[in-house]
């Protein structure tokens, strides 16, 4: 009973005020803190060789702590590894130049089910939100993704015309990694600030090298934050297009070069003229006034629309220069043996 009253007085004598650490929301500076609190008053308001004998219980009651929620919290704070992980939207895309400027910082992290994912940033272009995350899957796998994503813009649940993206291994333990996605959203506002709520639910994972074998954890985590693209659409410029070519029964007419220090696309309609079968992949390709190999994929092709997009992230492809003055290209087919010329060059000049 005596070392029991003495580890009430250990604890009762320390100055650790749980209120001062939000759930969920340890960051490396309160983790410092948190621990130079605990080690300066034990220094200072007990004498440490009158609890030596009580040291071992009180690793126990430690360790009972643990099993509290706010011992579960404090733990996973200090053993998170998303937390600490910087991998930005730039990075993701294969960008060089600094768009920082552009991306909302939203660094906040949630974890269910033993699965932390951090939401790193957002980029809110025309029409379309950007978000990068990081998250640890806590056992070695080959790939992993999202199953579903839920959006609420100002409080009212939203649904996406067009959703792609991309995901990657962070280092060689295959258990972190980071999901680059791109939502579109028809008249999405650019130029105040709108409340966003994004939801991220079941990790799908991938296992084996030929990712043959499926799993999915059940998970929920949610993020909300404040977001604005003014920055990006005062720096979005476009160029006119009047070219049309044809193939396989498809008529496609380009209208627009749209670009900024984020993107480049080429917009158009494309039209279904007869029995169709899509046996080719088609691409626009060229060179700037630069010398520099330029090439458009088709990012999403409808009945009615169609849009090319510049990807730096193909690795081969170098950055969007600001000194490109005009490219040229022409449509080619790719039949994963040789690429055909199916349409004249045509150029188009960038207004400055």
């Amino acid at each position: 009973m005596k070392e029991s009253n003495n580890i009430y007085e250990l604890l009762n004598e320390m100055d650790f005020n749980i209120e001062d650490y939000e759930k969920e929301e340890l960051n490396d500076i309160e983790k410092q803190n948190l621990k130079k609190a605990f080690r300066n008053s034990a220094k200072k308001k007990f004498n440490l060789k009158k609890f030596g004998s009580i040291a071992a219980v009180l690793v126990l009651s430690i360790g009972v702590l643990s099993q509290t929620d706010f011992g579960k919290n404090v733990y996973a704070a200090a053993e998170s590894k998303v937390s600490e992980i910087s991998y930005s939207i730039g990075k993701a895309l294969g960008i060089e130049r600094n768009i920082e400027p552009y991306a909302n910082v939203v660094g906040k992290v949630k974890e269910d089910n033993g699965i932390e994912v951090k939401l790193e940033q957002v980029i809110i272009d025309k029409d379309t939100l950007t978000f990068n995350a990081v998250f640890n899957t806590t056992k070695p796998v080959e790939g992993a993704s999202f199953e579903n994503i839920d959006f609420f813009i100002n409080g009212k649940r939203v649904n996406y015309s067009l959703g792609s993206g991309s995901s990657g291994p962070l280092d060689d333990t295959n258990t972190l990694f980071y999901s680059l996605c791109h939502y579109t959203f028809k008249g999405i506002e650019q130029m105040e600030d709108i409340e966003i709520k994004l939801v991220l639910k079941d990790l799908h994972y991938y296992i084996g090298e030929s990712k043959d074998i499926e799993e999915t954890e059940k998970g929920k985590w949610e993020f909300e934050f404040t977001a604005n693209g003014k920055e990006l659409a005062l720096e979005t410029k476009s160029s006119s297009i009047d070219y049309t070519f044809n193939i396989d029964n498809q008529r496609y007419k380009l209208n627009e070069l749209e670009y900024n220090p984020v993107r480049q696309t080429i917009k158009g309609k494309r039209e279904i003229v007869g029995e169709y079968k899509d046996s080719h992949r088609i691409e626009l390709r060229g060179h700037d006034n630069l010398g520099n190999e330029i090439i458009f994929f088709i990012k999403s092709a409808t009945q009615d629309e169609v849009i090319f997009s510049y990807e730096r992230n193909y690795g081969f492809l170098g950055d969007w220069s600001d000194e490109i003055t005009f490219i040229t290209l022409a449509p080619v087919t790719w039949d994963s043996v040789d690429y055909k010329q199916i349409g004249e060059e045509f150029t188009i000049y960038i207004d400055k």
